[in-house]
């Protein structure tokens, strides 16, 4: 075929078969999208506009999963035994276990539970997410299904971002501060949420609209992000009890 007779799709609307190579198809470019998204996050929601990224960033659903990908791939991090999470679960459960001739081996349970954590995470977190992220109506009048799901992905993969960075410092943190370090970490996902959207918005709405809109988007985010968290847990733990029937 040639070059004159092939349709130009840069103008194209992204559609179904643009969501599957979005998930699916290789890409290099990753760091430089997490980077931008951080740095200059209009650049990247105005590709998410256009049928192929203006060949720029990768998609944000694979760039998600792949920070997914890291976030288990380092699971060491939050699950070593020494670890602020392990000690915290370890005291909570001791009492209820102990309290119970039938129990078996509490740190058994755990690494169970880990393990299906580490399953079950990414496909809720990305399954969970998709579905919202399609019905969150905050990116401007005409924008399709695909776009706001990419738009939305640019936002959640900020947010994940600066969770698998902070498991880095899980190994240093003592269990009496978990709750406080678990807190810290929601506010600031909750704020790179907000500003993210702000900086890559700011031409679409007023200084008001773009505040509001910017607290409502981080607040819908956040309480998926813990919606998520909770089912991915409560599949976990039934996995693990069944696991280890």
């Amino acid at each position: 075929m040639h070059p004159e007779s092939q349709s130009d799709r840069t103008s194209d609307k992204p559609d179904f078969d643009s969501l599957v190579a979005d998930l699916f198809g290789l890409n290099i470019r990753g760091a430089k999208t997490i980077g931008h998204l951080f740095a200059r996050p209009k650049a990247v929601f105005e590709s998410a506009r256009v049928y192929d990224w203006q060949s720029q960033y990768t998609p944000t659903m694979r760039l998600a999963f792949s920070i997914l990908t890291v976030f288990s791939l380092l699971s060491f991090f939050w699950t070593a035994e020494d670890g602020v999470l392990y000690q915290t679960l370890y005291n909570q459960f001791s009492e209820i276990y102990a309290s119970d001739p039938n129990s078996g081996d509490l740190g058994e349970l755990i690494d169970a539970m880990f393990a299906g954590y580490n399953i079950f995470f990414p496909f809720i977190y990305m399954l969970v997410h998709s579905v919202v992220g399609s019905i969150v109506f905050l990116w401007g009048k005409g924008t399709p299904w695909v776009s706001r799901i990419r738009l939305y992905f640019g936002i959640a993969s900020v947010g994940i971002a600066i969770s698998v960075a902070s498991l880095m410092f899980m190994p240093f943190i003592d269990p009496s501060f978990f709750w406080l370090y678990s807190t810290i970490g929601m506010g600031l996902g909750f704020l790179a949420y907000t500003l993210t959207y702000a900086r890559g918005m700011r031409s679409h709405y007023s200084i008001a609209g773009l505040i509001g809109r910017s607290f409502l988007l981080a607040f819908i985010v956040t309480l998926t992000d813990f919606i998520v968290a909770l089912l991915a847990g409560t599949s976990a733990s039934f996995w693990a009890e069944r696991a280890l029937a």
